[in-house]
């Protein structure tokens, strides 16, 4: 593939916009495309320039960046924008957390296009972005990963080859059930302690140089603060999006007859305990607003 590349990207939210500013200030061109004239403006002002809609930004991208809400709007934008603009030899590269078999579905609508897919989510906080330490979880071709990795590394700390399309989404999802498990069970350790008398300041400071350490305990607030401050705080989407990658799991372990009880329960008991979680931070809970 010919260098300089031409990139581009699509959705500039919490994590899309930091991760192409990132690929900005390594000094690479990078167009843009977002519903949201602001988040374009804003990468502009860095050195990014405005695509006139996702099918002008694909036919002018070598390598393209889809990181938008879910696979929904993957399947949609690749179908009604993107499959008709790409050209052969270029490279689509989904930052979204989709399922496999959403992957697979792409793979199959871009059949006989000459186009290259990887399935990159990323993992890590807003912070990571931010920072440009995510981890990258990635199913694809090696070679492919290979050349463009002096472009993945601009936003990343680590990356991952996990096997064949669809198989870094696959990971992403077992790594989220294990995220969001254990904050509920974090938050179950909370109700606990303050039955107890013990503050949660203390439960989390004790944890922290303890055996119930994890990435929850270490970072806690980072996940209160999305209920404050992400774009689908105080409406039922919050909810959704907390939970979606348990759901994933689920709704695919029936296809392989994987049992995954416990994951299972935990969707049963998570909107209680977000809700609970909400009225600790003092925020009322979506169901309970005029």
């Amino acid at each position: 593939m010919p260098d300089p590349l031409a990139l581009g990207f699509i959705g500039l939210g919490d994590m899309g916009g930091p991760i192409a500013e990132h690929i900005l200030e390594a000094g690479h061109a990078l167009g843009l495309c977002d519903l949201r004239a602001e988040a374009v403006a804003h990468l502009v002002a860095r050195g990014g320039r405005a695509a006139a809609s996702p099918a002008t930004l694909a036919a002018e991208s070598d390598v393209l960046f889809l990181c938008v809400v879910d696979d929904k709007q993957v399947l949609s934008l690749s179908r009604d924008h993107l499959v008709g603009a790409m050209r052969s030899g270029s490279v689509l590269v989904i930052l979204s957390s989709v399922r496999p078999d959403t992957m697979h579905q792409l793979q199959a609508l871009f059949d006989g296009r000459g186009v290259e897919l990887l399935d990159c989510p990323v993992s890590g906080s807003r912070p990571a972005a931010a920072a440009g330490t995510l981890t990258l979880i990635i199913g694809g071709d090696t070679e492919l990963i290979d050349r463009l990795r002096p472009v993945l590394e601009c936003f990343s700390e680590r990356i991952f080859h996990t096997g064949p399309l669809g198989s870094g989404q696959a990971m992403k999802i077992a790594n989220n059930v294990m995220l969001h498990m254990n904050h509920l069970v974090a938050l179950e350790a909370v109700r606990f302690a303050r039955a107890q008398g013990i503050a949660e300041e203390k439960l989390i400071e004790v944890a922290n140089t303890s055996s119930g350490r994890s990435w929850v305990t270490e970072t806690w607030g980072l996940i209160d603060d999305m209920f404050r401050d992400h774009p689908q705080a105080g409406t039922p989407g919050i909810y959704e999006m907390m939970v979606k990658e348990m759901w994933n799991s689920v709704l695919l372990s029936r296809g392989s007859e994987t049992w995954l009880p416990l994951t299972g329960l935990g969707l049963q008991v998570s909107r209680a305990f977000y809700e609970e979680r909400e009225r600790q931070l003092g925020i009322v809970p979506a169901d309970e607003r005029d």
